[in-house]
């Protein structure tokens, strides 16, 4: 096992923080608080960023999960609104199942996809029928990939029948309830196309996470050693600086297990234990660390106006978007109970 990053990784991730950054400050994060931050996609797509997981014949750099993870944690670091997780997730499950068509469009910045691996939808041959609630990103897109049952499918959003309602989510990001009359499903594989899939949604949702709160916990320390009380920085307070290290090593934590299971992606094994627990800290370093920084900025954490009540709305939105952490322990508690050889046992 060797989480050390080869230099095209780190060239890659360089890369992204260098884009986010010069794109998406306060002001941009305001302007694009609920919507597609188009500007920022064509700029990524000219990177080569959209298309990282997609192969050269596609308009793609196969660069590997661990690439695609980097630039997620990046994306988190800055808020940025745009579908990127989605469309590198429905890219990878169209790309594994035969799917071609459009896929340079992804590439290139001109179409973005989106997923959804909630219950809801039915299938007779290959009429696709049924609901589906919170699809994020679900307007514009070329595809949504899905399950039914134990099929992984995408359907073409602009052949189907259905309706698009939005609906409202805590960090503002485009999501919407389809109702769909009929569609026509694309078979893009079984179980283990579904579980490959809900492997990587994990770690690249905690990925997004990490990101989130690796800057919210920077401001936080950044805020907390300019701004005095007492005549003193609020920074020299021992109980400041304890609950500040606590998210430190909360974010640490998260990043170790992140590397694990993106690196066991990465490398083509199975990954459900790590990317579950990468999901479950991930979770619970969510939960923490936005209370944590939104507390030591003391009553100004508390206004909707000030940058750092969106990184609480991210993080929030985050920690649930899967499921929370209690979901994942049951999760990984029943695959451990059907599967003991996975775990260590005393």
């Amino acid at each position: 096992m060797d989480f050390s990053l080869s230099e095209d990784q780190a060239a890659i991730a360089e890369l992204a923080t260098r884009i986010f950054r010069d794109q998406v400050d306060d002001a941009a994060r305001v302007r694009h608080q609920s919507s597609f931050d188009h500007d920022l996609w064509h700029k990524l797509a000219s990177s080569g960023l959209t298309g990282l997981g997609l192969s050269e014949a596609n308009g793609g750099s196969a660069m590997g999960f661990i690439a695609q993870c980097l630039v997620a944690q990046a994306q988190g670091g800055v808020l940025a609104q745009i579908p990127l997780a989605e469309t590198l997730l429905a890219a990878y499950a169209l790309e594994q199942g035969g799917v071609n068509e459009g896929l340079a469009k992804v590439a290139d910045g001109s179409t973005h996809l989106t997923i959804s691996l909630a219950t809801g939808l039915h299938l007779e041959g290959q009429a696709l029928s049924g609901e589906l609630s919170m699809v994020p990103w679900a307007e514009g897109a070329l595809y949504i990939v899905a399950c039914v049952g134990d099929r992984l499918i995408a359907f073409a959003t602009a052949e189907a029948d259905m309706t698009v309602v939005p609906q409202k989510v805590s960090n503002g990001r485009p999501t919407h309830l389809l109702q769909i009359r009929r569609a026509t499903a694309i078979d893009l594989g079984g179980r283990d196309s579904i579980a490959s899939l809900r492997q990587r949604q994990q770690v690249l949702t905690a990925s997004i996470q990490l990101g989130v709160a690796s800057e919210a916990l920077a401001r936080t320390a950044l805020y907390t050693s300019e701004r005095k009380q007492f005549g003193k920085a609020l920074a020299g307070f021992q109980a400041v600086a304890h609950r500040a290290a606590d998210g430190y090593m909360d974010i640490e934590a998260l990043r170790g297990v992140v590397d694990s299971a993106m690196w066991r992606i990465d490398q083509g094994l199975d990954a459900t234990l790590q990317a579950g627990a990468a999901r479950w800290w991930a979770a619970e370093t969510s939960h923490r660390v936005s209370h944590t920084a939104q507390h030591l900025h003391g009553g100004i954490g508390a206004d909707i106006e000030y940058p750092i009540h969106r990184f609480f709305l991210w993080s929030k939105q985050l920690e649930f978007d899967l499921g929370g952490a209690a979901h994942q322990l049951a999760d990984m508690g029943k695959y451990l109970a059907s599967n003991p050889q996975s775990g260590v046992t005393l």
